[in-house]
Protein backbone atom coordinates (compact mmCIF):
# COMPACT_ATOMS: atom_id res chain seq x y z
CA UNK A 1 0.00 0.00 0.00
CA UNK A 2 1.19 3.48 -0.80
CA UNK A 3 2.41 5.17 2.40
CA UNK A 4 2.25 8.74 1.09
CA UNK A 5 -0.16 11.04 2.86
CA UNK A 6 -2.57 12.02 0.14
CA UNK A 7 -6.33 12.42 -0.14
CA UNK A 8 -8.50 9.59 -1.38
CA UNK A 9 -8.85 9.73 -5.13
CA UNK A 10 -11.95 11.49 -6.34
CA UNK A 11 -12.07 9.60 -9.64
CA UNK A 12 -14.76 6.98 -10.07
CA UNK A 13 -13.27 3.58 -9.13
CA UNK A 14 -13.27 0.96 -11.84
CA UNK A 15 -14.29 -1.86 -9.50
CA UNK A 16 -15.62 -2.55 -6.03
CA UNK A 17 -12.18 -3.75 -5.02
CA UNK A 18 -10.70 -0.42 -6.05
CA UNK A 19 -13.42 1.43 -4.12
CA UNK A 20 -12.58 -0.55 -0.97
CA UNK A 21 -8.88 0.09 -1.47
CA UNK A 22 -9.52 3.83 -1.78
CA UNK A 23 -11.52 3.79 1.45
CA UNK A 24 -8.82 1.91 3.38
CA UNK A 25 -6.14 4.22 1.95
CA UNK A 26 -8.18 7.21 3.10
CA UNK A 27 -8.42 5.79 6.63
CA UNK A 28 -4.65 5.24 6.63
CA UNK A 29 -3.98 8.77 5.41
CA UNK A 30 -6.03 10.23 8.28
CA UNK A 31 -3.89 8.31 10.78
CA UNK A 32 -0.59 9.16 9.10
CA UNK A 33 -1.35 12.89 9.04
CA UNK A 34 -1.51 12.91 12.84
CA UNK A 35 1.90 11.27 13.30
CA UNK A 36 5.13 13.09 14.01
CA UNK A 37 7.57 13.01 11.12
CA UNK A 38 10.13 10.97 13.07
CA UNK A 39 7.69 8.38 14.47
CA UNK A 40 8.74 5.64 12.07
CA UNK A 41 7.79 2.76 14.38
CA UNK A 42 4.16 3.85 14.62
CA UNK A 43 4.11 4.56 10.89
CA UNK A 44 5.26 0.99 10.14
CA UNK A 45 2.56 -0.40 12.45
CA UNK A 46 -0.12 1.61 10.64
CA UNK A 47 1.10 0.55 7.21
CA UNK A 48 0.92 -3.07 8.33
CA UNK A 49 -2.52 -2.67 9.93
CA UNK A 50 -4.01 -0.94 6.88
CA UNK A 51 -2.63 -3.36 4.31
CA UNK A 52 -5.70 -4.31 2.23
CA UNK A 53 -5.94 -8.01 3.06
CA UNK A 54 -5.02 -7.45 6.71
CA UNK A 55 -7.66 -4.73 7.18
CA UNK A 56 -10.40 -6.74 5.42
CA UNK A 57 -9.67 -9.81 7.53
CA UNK A 58 -9.78 -7.74 10.72
CA UNK A 59 -12.96 -5.97 9.57
CA UNK A 60 -14.73 -9.25 8.83
CA UNK A 61 -14.03 -10.32 12.43
CA UNK A 62 -14.81 -6.99 14.10
CA UNK A 63 -18.19 -6.57 12.39
CA UNK A 64 -19.66 -9.21 14.71
CA UNK A 65 -19.68 -6.44 17.34
CA UNK A 66 -22.31 -4.58 15.29
CA UNK A 67 -25.92 -5.40 14.53
CA UNK A 68 -27.77 -4.17 11.45
CA UNK A 69 -31.12 -2.65 12.35
CA UNK A 70 -34.14 -0.76 11.17
CA UNK A 71 -35.65 -0.65 14.68
CA UNK A 72 -33.42 0.17 17.66
CA UNK A 73 -33.96 0.04 21.46
CA UNK A 74 -31.64 2.64 22.99
CA UNK A 75 -33.72 5.72 22.12
CA UNK A 76 -36.19 4.63 24.80
CA UNK A 77 -33.45 3.94 27.32
CA UNK A 78 -29.68 4.27 26.64
CA UNK A 79 -29.00 1.33 28.99
CA UNK A 80 -31.41 -1.00 27.20
CA UNK A 81 -30.00 -4.39 26.20
CA UNK A 82 -33.01 -5.32 24.06
CA UNK A 83 -32.42 -6.87 20.66
CA UNK A 84 -32.49 -4.59 17.63
CA UNK A 85 -34.54 -5.74 14.63
CA UNK A 86 -33.74 -5.53 10.95
CA UNK A 87 -36.54 -5.74 8.40
CA UNK A 88 -36.01 -5.63 4.67
CA UNK A 89 -38.79 -4.16 2.53
CA UNK A 90 -37.97 -6.38 -0.43
CA UNK A 91 -40.97 -8.62 0.20
CA UNK A 92 -44.37 -6.87 0.18
CA UNK A 93 -47.07 -8.37 2.36
CA UNK A 94 -49.83 -6.08 1.07
CA UNK A 95 -50.48 -3.40 -1.53
CA UNK A 96 -51.68 -0.61 0.72
CA UNK A 97 -49.86 2.72 0.83
CA UNK A 98 -47.35 2.67 3.65
CA UNK A 99 -43.73 3.04 4.71
CA UNK A 100 -42.93 -0.36 3.13
CA UNK A 101 -42.76 1.43 -0.24
CA UNK A 102 -40.03 3.83 0.93
CA UNK A 103 -36.37 3.00 0.41
CA UNK A 104 -34.82 3.41 3.85
CA UNK A 105 -31.24 3.59 5.07
CA UNK A 106 -30.26 0.77 7.39
CA UNK A 107 -29.05 1.66 10.87
CA UNK A 108 -26.52 -0.14 13.04
CA UNK A 109 -25.95 -0.47 16.80
CA UNK A 110 -23.09 -1.88 18.82
CA UNK A 111 -19.47 -0.99 19.49
CA UNK A 112 -18.89 2.55 18.18
CA UNK A 113 -15.22 1.72 17.60
CA UNK A 114 -16.26 -0.65 14.79
CA UNK A 115 -18.34 1.89 12.87
CA UNK A 116 -15.52 2.39 10.38
CA UNK A 117 -16.44 -1.03 8.95
CA UNK A 118 -20.06 -0.03 8.52
CA UNK A 119 -18.99 3.22 6.87
CA UNK A 120 -17.25 1.14 4.23
CA UNK A 121 -20.49 -0.78 3.60
CA UNK A 122 -22.32 2.52 3.08
CA UNK A 123 -20.13 3.37 0.10
CA UNK A 124 -21.85 3.20 -3.29
CA UNK A 125 -20.63 1.65 -6.51
CA UNK A 126 -22.59 2.26 -9.71
CA UNK A 127 -25.65 3.44 -7.79
CA UNK A 128 -25.84 0.57 -5.27
CA UNK A 129 -24.36 0.57 -1.78
CA UNK A 130 -21.98 -2.17 -0.72
CA UNK A 131 -24.45 -3.04 2.04
CA UNK A 132 -27.18 -3.60 -0.54
CA UNK A 133 -24.80 -5.76 -2.55
CA UNK A 134 -23.90 -7.71 0.60
CA UNK A 135 -27.55 -8.45 1.39
CA UNK A 136 -28.22 -9.49 -2.23
CA UNK A 137 -25.18 -11.80 -2.35
CA UNK A 138 -23.66 -9.77 -5.17
CA UNK A 139 -20.85 -11.86 -6.64
CA UNK A 140 -18.71 -8.88 -7.59
CA UNK A 141 -18.82 -7.66 -3.98
CA UNK A 142 -17.95 -11.11 -2.63
CA UNK A 143 -14.99 -11.38 -5.01
CA UNK A 144 -13.73 -7.97 -3.88
CA UNK A 145 -13.32 -9.18 -0.28
CA UNK A 146 -10.23 -11.23 -1.12
CA UNK A 147 -8.04 -12.31 -4.01
CA UNK A 148 -8.72 -15.92 -2.95
CA UNK A 149 -12.25 -17.18 -3.58
CA UNK A 150 -12.44 -19.33 -0.43
CA UNK A 151 -11.28 -16.46 1.78
CA UNK A 152 -13.69 -14.08 0.03
CA UNK A 153 -16.61 -16.44 0.70
CA UNK A 154 -15.63 -16.81 4.37
CA UNK A 155 -15.41 -13.05 4.84
CA UNK A 156 -18.73 -12.59 3.07
CA UNK A 157 -20.42 -14.97 5.50
CA UNK A 158 -18.93 -13.08 8.44
CA UNK A 159 -20.15 -9.77 7.05
CA UNK A 160 -23.59 -11.19 6.32
CA UNK A 161 -24.00 -12.52 9.86
CA UNK A 162 -24.32 -9.01 11.31
CA UNK A 163 -27.59 -8.53 9.37
CA UNK A 164 -29.25 -11.67 10.72
CA UNK A 165 -31.47 -11.76 13.77
CA UNK A 166 -29.96 -13.38 16.88
CA UNK A 167 -31.13 -16.89 17.68
CA UNK A 168 -32.56 -15.64 21.00
CA UNK A 169 -34.32 -12.27 21.21
CA UNK A 170 -33.89 -10.23 24.37
CA UNK A 171 -36.60 -7.86 25.60
CA UNK A 172 -34.30 -6.16 28.11
CA UNK A 173 -35.11 -4.82 31.57
CA UNK A 174 -35.39 -1.19 30.52
CA UNK A 175 -37.58 -1.57 27.43
CA UNK A 176 -41.05 -0.16 27.16
CA UNK A 177 -43.54 -3.02 26.98
CA UNK A 178 -47.20 -3.26 26.05
CA UNK A 179 -49.49 -6.17 26.94
CA UNK A 180 -51.68 -6.85 23.90
CA UNK A 181 -54.79 -9.01 24.56
CA UNK A 182 -55.30 -11.99 22.23
CA UNK A 183 -57.73 -14.18 24.21
CA UNK A 184 -59.38 -14.20 27.61
CA UNK A 185 -56.62 -13.72 30.18
CA UNK A 186 -53.96 -14.18 27.49
CA UNK A 187 -51.65 -11.49 26.22
CA UNK A 188 -48.74 -10.96 23.91
CA UNK A 189 -45.93 -8.88 25.40
CA UNK A 190 -44.89 -6.32 22.80
CA UNK A 191 -41.55 -4.52 23.12
CA UNK A 192 -41.64 -1.01 21.69
CA UNK A 193 -38.66 -0.29 19.43
CA UNK A 194 -37.70 2.99 17.80
CA UNK A 195 -38.25 3.01 13.99
CA UNK A 196 -34.81 4.47 13.41
CA UNK A 197 -34.62 4.01 9.63
CA UNK A 198 -38.05 5.55 9.03
CA UNK A 199 -37.32 8.39 11.45
CA UNK A 200 -34.10 9.14 9.58
CA UNK A 201 -35.99 9.37 6.28
CA UNK A 202 -38.41 11.85 7.88
CA UNK A 203 -35.45 13.85 9.23
CA UNK A 204 -33.93 14.03 5.74
CA UNK A 205 -37.23 15.26 4.27
CA UNK A 206 -37.71 17.90 6.96
CA UNK A 207 -34.10 19.05 6.62
CA UNK A 208 -34.53 19.47 2.87
CA UNK A 209 -37.83 21.30 3.25
CA UNK A 210 -36.40 23.66 5.86
CA UNK A 211 -32.79 24.32 4.91
CA UNK A 212 -32.13 23.40 1.27
CA UNK A 213 -31.27 26.10 -1.27
CA UNK A 214 -34.53 25.34 -3.04
CA UNK A 215 -36.51 25.98 0.15
CA UNK A 216 -34.62 29.22 0.80
CA UNK A 217 -35.51 30.40 -2.72
CA UNK A 218 -39.16 29.51 -2.09
CA UNK A 219 -39.27 31.46 1.18
CA UNK A 220 -37.55 34.42 -0.42
CA UNK A 221 -40.09 34.38 -3.27
CA UNK A 222 -42.92 34.25 -0.77
CA UNK A 223 -41.40 37.12 1.20
CA UNK A 224 -41.07 39.23 -1.96
CA UNK A 225 -44.54 38.08 -3.14
CA UNK A 226 -43.09 36.59 -6.31
CA UNK A 227 -44.71 33.62 -8.04
CA UNK A 228 -42.83 30.32 -7.82
CA UNK A 229 -43.67 27.06 -9.59
CA UNK A 230 -43.02 24.83 -6.56
CA UNK A 231 -44.73 24.59 -3.20
CA UNK A 232 -43.17 25.72 0.06
CA UNK A 233 -43.45 23.34 3.02
CA UNK A 234 -43.42 24.72 6.54
CA UNK A 235 -43.34 22.86 9.86
CA UNK A 236 -44.24 25.25 12.70
CA UNK A 237 -43.96 24.46 16.40
CA UNK A 238 -41.37 21.70 16.09
CA UNK A 239 -39.72 20.30 19.19
CA UNK A 240 -36.16 18.96 19.12
CA UNK A 241 -35.62 15.67 20.95
CA UNK A 242 -32.05 14.65 21.74
CA UNK A 243 -30.64 11.13 22.15
CA UNK A 244 -27.21 10.18 23.45
CA UNK A 245 -26.01 13.52 24.80
CA UNK A 246 -22.42 14.22 23.76
CA UNK A 247 -22.01 10.67 22.36
CA UNK A 248 -24.90 10.10 19.93
CA UNK A 249 -22.94 7.28 18.27
CA UNK A 250 -23.59 5.15 21.38
CA UNK A 251 -27.27 5.06 20.43
CA UNK A 252 -26.92 4.18 16.75
CA UNK A 253 -25.14 5.23 13.55
CA UNK A 254 -28.10 7.11 12.06
CA UNK A 255 -28.61 8.87 15.38
CA UNK A 256 -24.99 10.01 15.14
CA UNK A 257 -25.61 11.19 11.55
CA UNK A 258 -28.37 13.45 12.95
CA UNK A 259 -26.06 14.69 15.75
CA UNK A 260 -28.41 12.99 18.20
CA UNK A 261 -31.42 15.14 17.27
CA UNK A 262 -34.86 14.49 15.87
CA UNK A 263 -37.80 16.81 15.41
CA UNK A 264 -41.17 16.05 16.94
CA UNK A 265 -44.20 17.23 14.97
CA UNK A 266 -46.99 18.82 17.02
CA UNK A 267 -50.07 16.60 17.36
CA UNK A 268 -52.35 19.47 18.37
CA UNK A 269 -55.13 21.34 16.55
CA UNK A 270 -53.91 24.33 14.52
CA UNK A 271 -54.28 27.78 16.01
CA UNK A 272 -54.98 30.88 13.97
CA UNK A 273 -52.32 33.58 14.00
CA UNK A 274 -53.43 36.66 12.18
CA UNK A 275 -50.21 38.64 12.56
CA UNK A 276 -46.72 37.69 11.44
CA UNK A 277 -44.01 37.66 14.06
CA UNK A 278 -42.20 40.96 14.47
CA UNK A 279 -38.41 41.02 14.61
CA UNK A 280 -36.41 43.23 17.00
CA UNK A 281 -35.57 46.54 15.33
CA UNK A 282 -32.46 47.16 17.43
CA UNK A 283 -29.45 45.04 18.32
CA UNK A 284 -31.11 43.12 21.16
CA UNK A 285 -34.45 41.69 22.26
CA UNK A 286 -33.95 43.26 25.70
CA UNK A 287 -35.47 46.54 24.60
CA UNK A 288 -38.97 47.83 24.04
CA UNK A 289 -39.42 44.72 21.86
CA UNK A 290 -39.78 42.66 25.06
CA UNK A 291 -41.15 45.35 27.34
CA UNK A 292 -44.25 45.91 25.20
CA UNK A 293 -45.19 42.28 24.56
CA UNK A 294 -48.70 41.41 25.70
CA UNK A 295 -47.56 38.47 27.84
CA UNK A 296 -44.60 40.30 29.43
CA UNK A 297 -46.02 43.76 30.13
CA UNK A 298 -48.44 42.57 32.90
CA UNK A 299 -45.65 40.61 34.61
CA UNK A 300 -43.37 43.64 34.62
CA UNK A 301 -46.18 45.69 36.14
CA UNK A 302 -46.65 43.10 38.91
CA UNK A 303 -42.89 43.03 39.66
CA UNK A 304 -42.74 46.84 39.83
CA UNK A 305 -45.84 46.91 42.08
CA UNK A 306 -44.28 44.32 44.38
CA UNK A 307 -41.10 46.39 44.78
CA UNK A 308 -43.01 49.65 45.33
CA UNK A 309 -45.03 48.38 48.29
CA UNK A 310 -44.43 50.66 51.26
CA UNK A 311 -44.16 47.75 53.69
CA UNK A 312 -41.79 45.78 51.47
CA UNK A 313 -39.35 43.67 53.43
CA UNK A 314 -36.63 41.35 52.13
CA UNK A 315 -38.18 38.31 53.78
CA UNK A 316 -39.10 34.80 52.65
CA UNK A 317 -42.61 35.78 51.53
CA UNK A 318 -41.33 38.68 49.42
CA UNK A 319 -38.58 36.63 47.82
CA UNK A 320 -40.99 33.80 47.02
CA UNK A 321 -43.40 36.20 45.26
CA UNK A 322 -40.52 37.88 43.42
CA UNK A 323 -38.91 34.62 42.31
CA UNK A 324 -42.25 33.28 41.09
CA UNK A 325 -42.88 36.38 38.96
CA UNK A 326 -39.33 36.39 37.57
CA UNK A 327 -39.61 32.66 36.73
CA UNK A 328 -42.84 33.36 34.81
CA UNK A 329 -41.10 36.25 33.06
CA UNK A 330 -38.24 33.94 32.03
CA UNK A 331 -40.75 31.41 30.67
CA UNK A 332 -42.32 34.15 28.53
CA UNK A 333 -38.86 35.09 27.22
CA UNK A 334 -38.19 31.45 26.34
CA UNK A 335 -41.54 31.37 24.48
CA UNK A 336 -40.48 34.49 22.59
CA UNK A 337 -37.17 32.84 21.66
CA UNK A 338 -39.01 29.79 20.29
CA UNK A 339 -41.17 32.06 18.13
CA UNK A 340 -38.11 33.73 16.64
CA UNK A 341 -36.24 30.45 16.18
CA UNK A 342 -39.16 28.84 14.36
CA UNK A 343 -40.37 31.76 12.26
CA UNK A 344 -37.47 34.09 11.48
CA UNK A 345 -35.43 33.64 8.32
CA UNK A 346 -31.95 32.15 8.61
CA UNK A 347 -29.29 34.80 9.24
CA UNK A 348 -31.66 37.54 10.42
CA UNK A 349 -29.33 38.45 13.32
CA UNK A 350 -26.27 39.00 11.11
CA UNK A 351 -26.99 42.67 10.53
CA UNK A 352 -24.38 45.06 11.89
CA UNK A 353 -24.54 45.78 15.61
CA UNK A 354 -26.71 42.85 16.70
CA UNK A 355 -25.65 41.16 19.94
CA UNK A 356 -23.53 38.13 19.07
CA UNK A 357 -24.60 36.27 22.21
CA UNK A 358 -28.25 36.71 21.26
CA UNK A 359 -27.44 35.73 17.68
CA UNK A 360 -26.12 32.36 18.92
CA UNK A 361 -29.28 32.01 21.01
CA UNK A 362 -31.99 33.10 18.60
CA UNK A 363 -30.76 32.48 15.04
CA UNK A 364 -31.61 28.77 15.02
CA UNK A 365 -32.08 28.58 11.24
CA UNK A 366 -28.61 29.98 10.55
CA UNK A 367 -27.08 27.65 13.13
CA UNK A 368 -28.67 24.56 11.55
CA UNK A 369 -27.64 25.79 8.12
CA UNK A 370 -24.01 25.98 9.26
CA UNK A 371 -24.20 22.52 10.82
CA UNK A 372 -25.31 21.13 7.46
CA UNK A 373 -22.55 23.04 5.66
CA UNK A 374 -20.04 21.70 8.17
CA UNK A 375 -21.14 18.13 7.45
CA UNK A 376 -20.73 18.83 3.73
CA UNK A 377 -17.38 20.61 4.38
CA UNK A 378 -18.65 23.77 2.67
CA UNK A 379 -18.12 26.31 5.48
CA UNK A 380 -16.49 29.64 4.70
CA UNK A 381 -13.86 30.98 7.10
CA UNK A 382 -16.34 33.49 8.54
CA UNK A 383 -19.01 30.83 9.03
CA UNK A 384 -16.50 28.48 10.68
CA UNK A 385 -15.54 31.24 13.14
CA UNK A 386 -19.22 31.86 13.97
CA UNK A 387 -19.83 28.17 14.61
CA UNK A 388 -16.71 27.80 16.72
CA UNK A 389 -17.70 30.82 18.82
CA UNK A 390 -21.19 29.37 19.29
CA UNK A 391 -19.67 26.17 20.69
CA UNK A 392 -16.97 27.76 22.84
CA UNK A 393 -18.33 31.12 23.94
CA UNK A 394 -20.29 31.38 27.20
CA UNK A 395 -23.22 33.08 25.49
CA UNK A 396 -25.73 31.74 28.03
CA UNK A 397 -24.12 33.93 30.69
CA UNK A 398 -24.02 36.96 28.36
CA UNK A 399 -27.72 36.61 27.53
CA UNK A 400 -28.51 36.19 31.23
CA UNK A 401 -26.50 39.34 32.01
CA UNK A 402 -28.45 41.30 29.37
CA UNK A 403 -31.69 40.09 30.93
CA UNK A 404 -30.69 41.06 34.47
CA UNK A 405 -29.49 44.49 33.35
CA UNK A 406 -32.72 45.05 31.37
CA UNK A 407 -34.97 44.15 34.32
CA UNK A 408 -32.96 46.30 36.73
CA UNK A 409 -33.23 49.31 34.39
CA UNK A 410 -37.01 48.89 34.19
CA UNK A 411 -37.32 48.81 37.98
CA UNK A 412 -35.06 51.86 38.39
CA UNK A 413 -36.56 54.03 35.65
CA UNK A 414 -40.22 53.03 35.48
CA UNK A 415 -40.63 51.80 39.04
CA UNK A 416 -38.44 54.52 40.61
CA UNK A 417 -36.78 51.85 42.73
CA UNK A 418 -33.50 53.30 43.99
CA UNK A 419 -32.29 50.64 46.42
CA UNK A 420 -31.36 48.03 43.78
CA UNK A 421 -27.80 46.84 43.21
CA UNK A 422 -25.94 44.55 40.85
CA UNK A 423 -26.59 41.58 43.13
CA UNK A 424 -30.27 41.51 42.13
CA UNK A 425 -29.42 41.79 38.43
CA UNK A 426 -26.95 38.94 38.77
CA UNK A 427 -29.52 36.74 40.56
CA UNK A 428 -32.02 37.29 37.76
CA UNK A 429 -29.43 36.72 35.07
CA UNK A 430 -28.61 33.32 36.55
CA UNK A 431 -32.25 32.22 36.26
CA UNK A 432 -32.33 32.78 32.49
CA UNK A 433 -28.78 31.47 32.02
CA UNK A 434 -29.60 28.18 33.76
CA UNK A 435 -32.82 27.78 31.78
CA UNK A 436 -30.95 28.30 28.49
CA UNK A 437 -28.27 25.79 29.45
CA UNK A 438 -30.94 23.24 30.41
CA UNK A 439 -32.75 23.71 27.11
CA UNK A 440 -29.51 23.32 25.14
CA UNK A 441 -28.63 20.08 26.94
CA UNK A 442 -32.09 18.52 26.54
CA UNK A 443 -33.35 19.76 23.20
CA UNK A 444 -30.49 21.31 21.14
Amino acid sequence: MNDEVEGVQNSEPASIRELIEQYIQGRLNEKLEKLKADDTAERDKLLEKYEIETWLEDASLRISQLRLATHTPKQHNPDSKASAMFYSNTEKTHHYVGSQDIKLDADVIGNAAVLDVFKMLRLSFQGKSLLERLLNADQEFISALSMKSETAQLRYERFLAFSQLPTELNAGHFSKQVLFPVKDDEYHTLVILYPSSLIHRVYQQLSHDRFSNESKALREARFKKIHHAHESREYPNLLVQNFGGSKPQNISQLNSDRRGSMWLLPSIPPTWKGQQIELPKRGSVFTGYLTNRKDIKPLLHKIVTLYRKEDRRNNIEFRAQRDDLVAKLVDCIIDMSFELQQSALSGWTLKSGYSLAESYWLDYGYREELFDKEDAKELTEEEAEWLQAYRERDWHTEVGYNFGKWLNEILKKKGKIVDLDDHEARAWSLILRDKLQLLKEEFA
